[in-house]
């Protein structure tokens, strides 16, 4: 099967944005704590940041569950996008810590779309390609990570604040292609249903509640979906302090550190390639237990041994095993889920994500202040005990 079968319709769309979007976030991403840090921050008011951004869109997304199921996926995945678009220009006129935070709030409230992306994705899948295809939208659209991210941690390290300023600018004209690109080719997926006023705000006011919707799926779908606050409470310590950690601890300067997630990416999409084909053939269990192992042993490679090969292991090894799991975990709830409650359930997939994002901002920061390595293993420990239920699952499917 071909890669055009994969770049029609919706699937091909937001496969091509989420390539648009891969270049903006690879000229910015691997710096945003390089650029609080030149804004003044420290690396505790560092985490706070990242945790106010998972609070702002962890309100926010909640309804956007709802409203993915109820105005339909287009318009929110629409609506979000431009917002996002506009706000990446304000990132490069910031002038100290503070505003940044605030804008960062502004930036991941507008991300209360994300539930419709997925959902509109499972929507446009067929039931026997859903984990080949998840993984193919993982992984392809991350290619501008093979080059931009040393020409990111280039221009920081030449021109300092400036060359923040500037990835950003090049960030807010290549996400308002991606807002024209959406608004044009996407094709809405279910028939909407306008709920009245009414009816609307008991939705939105229930989706709060999100809780409730784990008592009423499979156990075994609860637990995947409970995973996604594990991982994202372990994945901070590299994804935040990752750069910090390269630059002040290992001693290797911006430029290197954007290599180093070159070379991550390189390998994750080999590995993509190599595995899409075979991934709905293996069990479920056994590759979502096997991402999750790989990304515990990488965090303790970091926490063990403080030197650049290690690192560089380490990043392959969670990048890696990031894939797999996050491709399993949603093709799970497509397996499990009807389409009219796809929405819904990725709305508190998410939520439990993004949870996990604010506990992990505030404990890995202050794990991180105290010792960089404390921060890694505890990582570690985290995902070891993430993958425990899955043990037993695992060997049997064997």
């Amino acid at each position: 099967m071909g890669l055009s079968y994969w770049l029609r319709g919706n699937v091909g769309a937001m496969i091509i944005s989420w390539f648009l979007f891969a270049i903006s976030g690879s000229l910015t991403f691997p710096y945003l704590s390089k650029y609080l840090h030149l804004l003044g921050a420290s690396d505790i008011e560092i985490g706070v940041v990242r945790s106010l951004g998972s609070l702002a869109v962890l309100l926010t997304i909640l309804p956007g569950g709802v409203l993915t199921d109820v105005i339909g996926r287009k318009r929110s995945i629409v609506i979000g996008t431009w917002g996002i678009a506009l706000v990446q220009f304000l990132y490069a006129v910031v002038n100290d810590w503070r505003q940044f935070a605030a804008v960062y709030v502004v930036d991941w409230a507008l991300h209360f779309y994300q539930p419709a992306l997925t959902a509109i994705l499972l929507d446009s899948l067929p039931p026997e390609k859903r984990g080949g295809g998840m993984m193919l939208t993982a992984v392809l659209p991350q290619i501008p990570w093979l080059f931009l991210p040393p020409v990111g941690g280039y221009l920081l390290d030449h021109m300092g604040l400036m060359g923040m300023r500037l990835s950003f600018i090049i960030s807010g004209v290549i996400s308002t292609s991606v807002a024209v690109l959406r608004m044009k080719a996407l094709q809405e997926t279910i028939q909407v249903k306008p709920l009245d006023r009414e009816a609307l705000v008991r939705e939105v006011a229930q989706s709060y509640i999100f809780w409730r919707g784990l008592f009423s799926i499979p156990r075994f779908v609860a637990y995947v979906t409970l995973l996604g606050l594990l991982t994202s409470l372990a994945g901070i310590a590299l994804q935040t302090f990752g750069v910090l950690y390269a630059t002040g601890v290992i001693g290797i300067d911006n430029t290197s550190w954007g290599v180093i997630q070159s070379a991550t990416t390189a390998v994750g999409i080999f590995f993509g390639i190599v595995l899409m084909p075979v991934i709905d053939k293996a069990p479920r269990v056994t590759a979502l237990f096997s991402g999750l192992m790989l990304m515990a042993v990488g965090y303790f490679m970091i926490g063990v041994w403080s030197n650049v090969v290690a690192l560089v292991t380490a990043a392959i090894i969670v990048g890696i095993g990031g894939e797999v799991a996050m491709s399993i975990r949603r093709a799970l709830v497509g397996d499990y889920i009807t389409p009219e409650n796809r929405g819904k359930i990725m709305g508190t997939t998410l939520a439990l994500e993004y949870l996990g994002s604010i506990a992990g901002g505030l404990t890995v920061a202050y794990l991180y202040s105290a010792s960089p390595r404390y921060a890694f293993i505890f990582s570690g420990a985290v995902l070891l005990i993430a993958a425990a239920p899955l043990v037993k699952e695992a060997l049997q499917a064997r």
